[in-house]
């Protein structure tokens, strides 16, 4: 699910922007590619706030999410984003939380999100 070109754009600093459907509206976050933990299938995120996010996926668990960079080769010039597709949680306690707070002491949360779809944009 996750390409070599999603992983090479995930190396770079960059935006990632993640949506839920809030209650009237859709919500969004924003946190960086280098706080992004990559595994097979699923993106790690360690959650600092993100309390509307929670609040959405406490009633519908489907995000949508976008990442990019202009110094990774594309699918027509330099230059690649992907707009990817999944279901995302909110992770309290455990291995995968007791991770991320090693390294990141201020992480309220993990954010987990298991990926259904990868679609490069560019």
């Amino acid at each position: 699910m996750i390409s070599d070109t999603l992983k090479r754009v995930m190396q770079k600093e960059g935006v990632v922007a993640i949506v839920a459907q809030g209650k009237e509206f859709p919500c969004v976050v924003n946190t960086w590619h280098s706080y992004v933990r990559l595994t097979e299938n699923s993106l790690i995120i360690p959650v600092g706030g993100m309390h509307s996010i929670e609040e959405a996926l406490s009633r519908d668990n489907r995000v949508l999410v976008t990442v990019g960079s202009k110094e990774v080769e594309g699918l027509h010039h330099m230059g690649t984003g992907f707009l990817l597709r999944g279901n995302a949680c909110m992770i309290e306690e455990g291995d995968a939380f007791t991770a991320v707070k090693e390294n990141y002491p201020w992480a309220r949360a993990v954010l987990e999100i298991n990926l259904t779809e990868a679609t490069q944009t560019v």
